[in-house]
């Protein structure tokens, strides 16, 4: 039987927001920009006859491509950069296209809607701080450029935007940066968390398959060794029957005689903790909801266990789901939990109960999602544990609901069609 708080302990596979940028990735999109800005500039100036000062945009196209060069050559393709090296890399590219935006119009020239890029790259591979500081950066190029820039390449004198609608342009770009930022950053950072939850609640699983096939190969292996062991035995007393008090070899004989004896205790102790830890498939929905409570019963808290003899099927979803959800009740108990369980004949509902604080109000809705808000040291705890819970549950084909009772404490209520939960039915589930 798990430990109940080994669910809420399993470490993060990578910290949140790390996932950096995979060089070849971030080269391959930095020679299209480099493609674009060449071919723009070529089109502006030789096809459109607009002047452009093609030495100073040169030299900036071709620093980005001296950049990437460089890096193509002192990392791998499969390498990532994160930190503080891919915060540098996006940082130039914002300002090597503000440097080109200055040299070609400032905010006037339709394309500084591309400094929207580095900032949205950075909010959906890097941290916060990161794209933070690349909005603070994109900001201060917007600034500039909304100061001072040289003229739109244009035939004959460019055209004079109106102050208002320059401003306007500042503010509306300004905008799109911070407004997408957020945004994805948001978005990607709850995708990168359910990922990891869920990427914990497999190696909860896998474990549990691990420990069953273990155990099962333990008692394999007692049976089959059990007979050869017994030879060794039966030949080795035999032995030190006849070589009794031979100097040479009655000690030897002796020594193997007990080893042999030990090795059948090891064995038969095996196959005691096999049948122990590998238990029927199918219980009576009372016994499996004591086994579920059993390890809390020295907690010092009150254990009551209402349920009926409905066969259900013993699965390690369902056993680790309710063993965090009970584990939950009772730390926040203040002395007693309850788990009454009735059915009729469409469904099966369980209800854990505690007699502490209940649920806050402002986590109700958002119970089941891992990494709860900064709400969550109300509870003490990150939600991950009854997120974990709430997916094992529904996998059995359970349905989770959170409430606050009446007269006070939590109440988790769980609803499972009596096909999924019956015996006989698992592989639904």
């Amino acid at each position: 039987m798990p430990q109940p708080q080994s669910l809420q302990q399993a470490p993060l596979p990578t910290a949140l927001g790390t996932a950096g940028v995979r060089v070849r990735t971030l080269v391959t999109i930095r020679w299209m920009a480099i493609a674009g800005q060449s071919i723009a500039f070529l089109v502006v100036h030789l096809l459109l006859g607009f002047q452009v000062p093609l030495a100073a945009a040169g030299a900036a196209i071709l620093a980005s491509a001296l950049l990437n060069i460089g890096l193509s050559t002192l990392y791998a393709p499969t390498a990532r950069l994160v930190g503080v090296e891919a915060l540098l890399h996006l940082a130039f590219d914002l300002l090597q296209l503000g440097v080109l935006l200055y040299l070609t119009g400032g905010l006037a020239n339709p394309f500084s809607v591309l400094l929207v890029a580095p900032v949205t790259i950075s909010a959906t591979l890097l941290s916060a701080r990161a794209t933070v500081a690349l909005i603070l950066i994109a900001m201060a190029t917007l600034g500039v450029l909304w100061q001072w820039s040289l003229p739109l390449p244009w035939a004959g004198p460019p055209p004079v935007l109106p102050p208002i609608y320059v401003l306007a342009s500042l503010v509306a770009l300004g905008f799109t940066v911070v407004f997408l930022a957020i945004y994805v950053l948001r978005v990607s950072l709850d995708a990168r968390r359910w990922q990891q939850a869920l990427v914990i609640t497999q190696a909860v699983l896998e474990r549990e398959t691990k420990m069953s096939a273990l155990g099962a190969l333990a008692a394999a292996s007692a049976h089959e060794l059990g007979g050869p062991l017994g030879t060794i035995s039966l030949v080795a007393r035999d032995l030190a029957e006849t070589l009794e008090g031979d100097p040479d070899f009655g000690e030897d004989v002796a020594l193997l005689d007990r080893e042999a004896k030990r090795c059948r205790e090891i064995m038969t102790d095996l196959a005691r903790r096999a049948e122990v830890d590998a238990p029927f498939p199918h219980v009576p929905l009372r016994v499996l909801l004591h086994e579920v409570v059993q390890p809390f019963e020295a907690s010092g808290k009150s254990m009551h266990v209402d349920a009926p003899s409905t066969v259900v099927a013993r699965t390690p979803e369902l056993l680790h789901g309710l063993v965090n959800l009970v584990d939950n009740a009772v730390r926040h108990a203040a002395r007693e939990v309850s788990i009454i369980a009735r059915t009729d004949t469409d469904s099966v509902t369980l209800e854990i109960t505690d007699d502490g604080a209940g649920f806050p109000p402002e986590l109700l809705p958002h119970l089941g999602e891992p990494y709860l808000g900064p709400s969550r040291s109300a509870r003490g705890g990150t939600g991950l544990g009854i997120f974990i819970a709430t997916t094992l549950i529904e996998r059995t084909g359970g349905a989770l609901t959170f409430r606050n009772a009446a007269g006070g404490g939590a109440v988790v209520e769980i609803v499972w069609p009596i096909a999924y939960i019956a015996a006989g039915t698992e592989g639904q589930a």
